[in-house]
C-alpha cells in the first residue's frame, strides 16, 4: 500500500480514536460502532500485536473469567423462561467486553500515557458541560415555554423521570467515574497518603481526590457516595498504625452504615406532578430501604426455583414481577423489576453456584497484582463489590461498561504490559 493512503488511513485511526474516547460519554450503539471502524483502521494500518512477542499480562485473566461468564449466560439462553432478555444481556456483555480491551489495548501501543489522559480527560469535561446544560434546560423547560409562549409539542418533548433516568445512566455513571479513577491513578508515585512529604504532592492528592470525588457525586448513585465516604476513609487510615487504624476503620464503618440508611431513605430524587394541568418538578424524598428488603426477602423464600441452575441471563426482572405486585410496588418498578442487587440477579439468573464464581471473581481479581498496583486493583474492587450490593450493574449497558473500564484501567497500568512506541 502506498505511502499516500497509508498516510489517510492512519489520519482516519487518530480522527476514529478521538471520536471513540469522547463517545464513551454516551456510551450507546454508536460507540460501539465507532470502536468498530476504530479497529479496523488499526488492522488495516498493519498495527496489530506480533504473536512471537507477545507478552500475557496477567491483568487479563480477570477479563478471561469475564469472558468465561459470557458463556455461562450463552449455555442459560436454553432454560430462560425470558429468552428475549436473555438474549439482549448476552449480546449487550459480548460486545463491550470483546471490544474494548482489544481497542484499549492497541491504544496502549500505539499512544502515551498523556495523549491518552488527554482525550479521555476532555471527554469526562465535555459530558459535565453537556450534563449541567440538559439539566438546566429540563429544569427550567416549563418557565422557558410559559414565558415564550412556545406551542404544546414542543413543550411537551420531554418527560422528566424517564430523561434524567436515561442521562444519569448513559452519560456519566460508567465513564466519568472511571476516567476520574485514571486521573487519580495513574501516577508512579500513587500511594494511599495524604502525600505530606511536600507540598506540591498535598496539593496534587487534593486535586485528584477532588476529580474522584465529582465523578462519583456525578454518577447519581447513591451506593457510590457510600463508597466515595469508604475511599476517602481509606486515603486517611492508611498512614496510622496499630489499634489508632483498627479504632477509626470501625467508627468509619458505622458511619458509613449510617450514612447508607439516610441516604437510601431520605435522598431526594426529581419528581414530576401535575398540577393545574401544568407540570410543577419538586424534590420529594424517597424511602427505598423497607421495599428493596422486602423484594430481596421475598425472593429468597423460595430458592429451590433458581437454586441450581437459575431461571436465565437477564431473566430475573419477569421472575421478581410477581413479587413486586405483590407488594404493591409495581409504580417504585419504574421501568424494569430490578432486583436491585447484583449478587441476588445473578443467582436468581444463573443459580447459586455461578454467583459464587461471580464473586470469587472479585475476590481473586486483587490477588493478581504486587504493591502499588494491588493497592489500586483492591480499591476498584472494592467500588464495584459496594455498587454491586444494591446495584443490579450489569443490567444495564453503563454497568456493564463501568466494570469493563475499570478491569481495563488495572490492566493497562500493569508494569509488565508490553509498551511498544508508535511505528514510523
Amino acid at each position: 500500500m502506498g505511502n499516500k493512503y497509508l498516510h489517510i488511513i492512519s489520519r482516519a485511526n487518530y480522527i476514529l480514536f478521538v471520536v471513540a474516547a469522547c463517545m464513551l460519554s454516551f456510551p450507546t450503539r454508536l460507540s460501539l460502532y465507532a470502536w468498530g471502524l476504530w479497529l479496523l483502521t488499526w488492522f488495516m494500518e498493519g498495527r496489530f500485536v506480533n504473536k512471537n512477542n507477545l507478552q500475557w499480562n496477567k491483568g487479563l485473566i480477570p477479563l478471561c473469567l469475564l469472558l468465561l461468564w459470557v458463556l455461562c449466560e450463552a449455555v442459560s439462553y436454553v432454560w430462560s423462561i425470558d429468552r428475549e432478555d436473555t438474549l439482549n444481556m448476552l449480546i449487550r456483555h459480548l460486545s463491550f467486553i470483546l471490544i474494548m480491551p482489544v481497542a484499549l489495548w492497541g491504544v496502549n501501543e500505539q499512544y502515551n500515557w498523556k495523549q491518552i489522559a488527554h482525550y479521555f480527560v476532555l471527554s469526562a469535561i465535555a459530558s459535565i458541560f453537556l450534563y449541567g446544560a440538559y439539566m438546566y434546560l429540563v429544569w427550567h423547560w416549563d418557565y422557558i415555554c410559559m414565558h415564550h409562549h412556545l406551542p404544546e409539542y414542543v413543550c411537551s418533548w420531554t418527560y422528566y423521570g424517564d430523561q434524567i433516568s436515561l442521562l444519569k445512566h448513559r452519560f456519566y455513571y460508567g465513564t466519568i467515574l472511571n476516567l476520574a479513577v485514571i486521573v487519580l491513578f495513574k501516577s508512579r508515585d500513587f500511594a494511599f497518603s495524604l502525600g505530606t512529604e511536600n507540598r506540591k504532592n498535598t496539593f496534587f492528592f487534593f486535586v485528584k481526590l477532588f476529580l474522584l470525588t465529582m465523578g462519583v457525586l456525578l454518577s447519581g448513585s447513591r451506593a457510590n457516595l457510600i463508597t466515595l465516604l469508604l475511599i476517602v476513609c481509606v486515603a486517611i487510615l492508611q498512614p496510622l498504625k496499630g489499634k489508632t487504624r483498627a479504632w477509626l476503620a470501625g467508627m468509619a464503618a458505622v458511619v458509613s452504615i449510617f450514612v447508607f440508611v439516610l441516604l437510601f431513605n431520605c435522598h431526594p430524587r426529581f419528581e414530576q406532578l401535575h398540577w393545574k394541568g401544568t407540570s410543577v418538578q419538586e424534590f420529594q424524598p424517597t424511602y427505598v430501604v423497607e421495599p428493596r428488603i422486602n423484594i430481596w426477602y421475598m425472593a429468597l423464600q423460595n430458592p429451590q426455583d433458581y437454586l441450581l441452575h437459575g431461571v436465565g441471563a437477564g431473566a430475573n426482572s419477569e421472575y421478581l414481577k410477581p413479587i413486586y405486585y405483590a407488594f404493591h410496588m409495581d409504580e417504585f418498578a419504574k421501568r424494569d423489576y430490578n432486583a436491585h442487587s447484583q449478587y441476588l440477579a445473578t443467582c436468581i439468573d444463573m443459580g447459586i453456584l455461578i454467583a459464587l464464581f461471580f464473586t470469587l471473581i472479585w475476590l481473586l481479581y486483587p490477588l493478581f497484582y504486587k504493591g502499588k498496583c494491588r493497592q489500586l486493583a483492591t480499591l476498584i474492587a472494592l467500588l464495584i463489590a459496594l455498587n454491586m450490593l444494591t446495584e443490579n450493574m450489569l443490567a444495564r449497558i453503563d454497568g456493564v461498561i463501568t466494570t469493563c473500564f475499570a478491569l481495563l484501567v488495572i490492566t493497562l497500568l500493569s508494569r509488565h504490559f508490553p509498551n511498544r512506541k508508535l511505528q514510523a
